[in-house]
Formats: C-alpha cells, structure tokens, sequence
C-alpha cells in the first residue's frame, strides 16, 4: 500500500506542521538533519524527545558532506532508535573536497558503514540521487557503482534531480525504489522543486510506463503554501488512482 508524506516547513512551528498533515491524511512527515541537527522549529530544547512527543509519523532525511557522515553516524542511530524509525534518509553532499572517481569510492566505503551499522539494528538506509549540481551520486556510473558495492543500500529516487526518463530508466533498472521524492521541475532548469502541474514532468507516465505498481513510499518535497501542498497529493492521487 502506497503511502504518501511531505517535507515540513521549518520556518512554520512543528507543531502546526503535524497538525496540518494529520488534517490533510499525510501518512508521515519528512524531518530534516544536518550537522547542525534536526530543522525542527519549536521552543524545547531536546528536539528529538519534542518530536517523539508529537506521536506523528516520521522519517529523517539527513543532508551530510561525504566528511560528515562519520561523525553522525551514531548520533543518527541514536535518533532513529529513539523515534522507532525503520527507515532512514541519506542525501550525500560534498562541499569539503574536489569530486573524483576517488570521491566516489570514498562515499561508497562511508555509507557500506552506515549500512552494516545500521542494519545491525533494524534500519534501512536509503540513498538519495542527486541534480547535476551537486554531481555525487548523480550519475548512472556512480548509482551503479555505489549500489552494486552496497547490495543492502536503497536508492531513494528524487524525480525532480533526474535528468531525463531514460535517465529515470536505468536508474530503476539498478535498483527499484521502496521511496521517492516528487515534486515538478522544468527540463531546462538544473535544480528545482516546484508544485506538481507547474513543470514538465508527465506523472502519469512515469508511474504507468516506468514505475508501474510501485508500493512504496511518496513524499512530496513542496513547500510553497497550503494549497499547493494539497492540490499537489490529489494530483498524484489521482494518477495513481487511474
């Protein structure tokens, strides 16, 4: 059974975020971490008790440098125990050193860790495909060596970061996605997350050309107000439902 959950805004209270999501019939909501932790908007100090306290569904969507991830490891862990998670989100970034083939070998040893530990203790990890502006992991060359290496990794397909459909194509074909990222983008324009009907990508046939049956996990990466948020999950709806 599908399930479809959104990225909060973290300018907004968390709590009115959860709110707004257990209104709206999200499944989950998507929390961002990064060396700096949680993007949690709210008063308390121990955020990860807060948002345990919420009783909301969620997942972690951590956005490290290939140098960082050592250093998070545990405290994701810990985090992901904590909110008795069973998946969790690695977006790799690298803004510390030049990108190389080295690199890449370099992030596939730092996440085969994190999966073993991981795993160890119940939880996924799901690897996120980047834009071409940030070009780690964003490549069918580095996809596949990074997943072949890591038969226990997830690829987490975000499809407004991908290229084109026969790019979405072999991407698929490496590793079927359990979880995506969805919002629209415009082919022309490198980088951007905008509502669903306001780019160029075709849903439709995504999920009934490339992606056909897929039951797993959908998060909208939309932020703009409310109503693009709604109107953005019937929209999806709707396609999955035809």
């Amino acid at each position: 059974m599908i399930k479809i959950g959104r990225n909060i805004r973290s300018e907004l209270k968390y709590k009115e975020e959860v709110e707004f999501s257990r209104k709206n019939d999200f499944d989950l909501i998507q929390v961002w971490y990064d060396r700096n932790g949680f993007e949690v908007n709210c008063d308390e100090d121990f955020k990860i008790e807060f948002i345990k306290s919420c009783n909301y569904p969620i997942i972690i969507h951590a956005m490290l440098d290939i140098n960082e991830l050592e250093e998070h490891a545990h405290k994701l862990l810990k985090a992901a125990k904590l909110l008795n998670n069973k998946d969790l989100i690695i977006h790799p970034i690298c803004e510390s050193e030049m990108i190389d083939s080295n690199t890449v070998m370099k992030l596939s040893n730092e996440i085969g860790k994190l999966v073993k530990a991981f795993k160890k203790n119940g939880i996924t990890l799901h690897l996120e495909n980047n834009s071409k502006r940030m070009p780690i992991f964003s490549n069918i060359k580095d996809i596949k060596t990074i997943l072949e290496k890591n038969t226990d990794l997830e690829i987490l397909i975000d499809l407004a970061h991908v290229e084109d459909y026969s790019e979405l194509k072999e991407m698929v074909k490496i590793r079927r996605p359990r979880i995506l990222h969805i919002a629209d983008r415009r082919f022309s324009v490198t980088h951007e997350h905008l509502p669903i009907g306001e780019g160029e990508l075709d849903y439709r046939y995504i999920f009934k050309e490339i992606l056909p049956d897929f039951d797993g996990t959908i998060i909208l990466e939309i932020v703009e107000d409310d109503k693009s948020i709604i109107d953005s999950k019937t929209k999806i709806l709707d396609v999955l439902e035809c």
